[in-house]
């Protein structure tokens, strides 16, 4: 399979997450990859970004990726490579109620990374970043990962779903950094990636604008259910689907980079981000590029 598409690149920018909690409980989530270039010139940081509950109270945490063909810089699927993460090397945003947590991984490339096919996201691909991105009070939304802990059995590829957003992407939702999202999230899908992702044609100021647009404005943290008066965690096991009301909670794309920039802070990184107009994907092993539009 040639990953040189933009949807097809966004397809192996995520990987499955297991956690067997504190209590032996076997949880699931989703997780993407971030890279962020760094002040030092040439240098960047991989970052797996995911939720919070998804990673936390762990005694044992896994990301299963996609195997990378040994010949050619093609992903060989069907075969996984499973890599044990620290349960404690997480970063969480500093906010408790925010639910966006990132994960260092330049250790897991430099150890592993000749095995594993990905496509690591630029930190411009976030909405915060792209000066002149439009939105409208309803946009079309998609989200790829691993509800229920559901991929393509037979080459483990992730899931890829649509919707609409139900509140408007510039109003913070009960005056937090996130907004609701119409469409169908199960446990599995926390730490999902939320794009703006049109191609050919897209809304803009005046009216239809031909070509590409693409934008990171989330990350799927929760679901509302009947009769809770808050919106619930959906790592997997979920809740029962008779009880769901279809919405989704996303943290905007603020929640991310305040995330990304609390780890740079830790690890005592600057950042520079790049030029918004041209996003690229990385091969975090390589660091070979590929243009997302």
């Amino acid at each position: 399979m040639n990953v040189d598409t933009p949807g097809r690149q966004l397809l192996f920018s995520t990987v499955r997450i297991t956690n067997v909690l504190n209590s032996g409980i076997p949880t699931s989530g989703t997780g993407f990859l971030l890279f962020v270039d760094l002040a030092e010139e040439g240098r960047i940081s991989p970052l797996l970004v995911t939720n919070k509950h998804v990673v936390a109270n762990s005694s044992r945490l896994t990301a299963h990726f996609i195997r990378r063909k040994s010949d050619v810089d093609e992903p060989d699927l069907g075969q996984g490579v499973d890599v044990t993460l620290s349960p404690t090397d997480w970063i969480g945003h500093p906010d408790a109620s925010v639910d966006v947590a990132v994960v260092p991984l330049a250790s897991i490339f430099q150890q592993h990374g000749h095995l594993l096919f990905t496509r690591a996201l630029p930190m411009s691909l976030l909405a915060t970043e792209i000066t002149s991105l439009y939105t409208d009070a309803i946009e079309e939304i998609s989200f790829v990962g691993y509800p229920d802990g559901r991929h393509d059995p037979k080459h483990l590829t992730p899931i890829v779903r649509r919707g609409i957003t139900a509140t408007p992407l510039d109003l913070d939702l009960g005056g937090n950094p996130t907004f609701l999202v119409d469409g169908s999230v199960f446990g599995g899908s926390s730490g999902s990636p939320v794009f703006l992702f049109n191609e050919g044609a897209y809304r803009g100021p005046g009216g239809l604008h031909l070509g590409t647009r693409i934008a990171l404005v989330g990350i799927i943290a929760q679901t509302w259910v009947r009769g809770d008066a808050l919106p619930i965690e959906v790592a997997a096991p979920h809740v029962k689907i008779a009880k769901e009301l279809n919405l989704g909670v996303a943290f905007n794309s603020r929640a991310i980079k305040q995330t990304v920039e609390v780890f740079a802070a830790v690890a005592g990184l600057e950042l520079r981000i790049a030029p918004a107009e041209n996003p690229v994907a990385i091969d975090p092993t390589n660091e070979t590029s590929t243009p997302l539009t």
